[in-house]
């Protein structure tokens, strides 16, 4: 019973619709085309997060997300690494590393302050994952990983 009376409403309402257009005001006009963009953002080439940071971990500044860089590209943000020392490793897209250095935040254990500037090279525009994060003191794992995409220039 509910369904006949849903389409029954709707058979009215298109049929109102219908009423109300009156063919005496000339063709309707015509839709405007859907404007369509020829820029897209780079592919996001991040690997799965094995242990994505928490805000109290870190907090990655620059580069912001699908950011174009040329070498060095800086890094910066807040980091609560142990003895204030992490990693910076970019990635490309097939999970090969461009880049791998050690940081140093400008104190340990806290949520402080860091700038690092990272060196790589193409020769290509080549979409990677900038991977900022701590090795575990007791058995040198991977942890509090953050991940920013970007695109390197040569």
């Amino acid at each position: 019973m509910k369904l006949m009376l849903a389409l029954a409403i709707g058979a009215i309402t298109v049929l109102l619709f219908i009423a109300s257009c009156d063919d005496d005001e000339g063709p309707s006009p015509t839709p405007s085309p859907t404007p369509t963009t020829t820029a897209t953002a780079p592919p996001n080439v991040c690997l799965p997060n094995p242990d994505p940071a928490t805000p109290d971990q870190l907090v990655i500044d620059a580069p912001e997300p699908n950011d174009a860089v040329t070498s060095p590209v800086t890094v910066s943000g807040q980091i609560a690494a142990f003895e204030a020392a992490f990693k910076l490793t970019i990635y490309d897209a097939a999970a090969n590393q461009i880049a791998n250095v050690n940081g140093l935040a400008e104190e340990g254990q806290v949520l402080s302050p860091f700038s690092e500037q990272v060196n790589f090279s193409v020769t290509t525009s080549t979409p990677a994952c900038l991977w900022v994060y701590t090795l575990n003191a007791a058995d040198g794992s991977i942890q509090d990983v953050g991940q920013v995409p970007i695109m390197l220039l040569p």
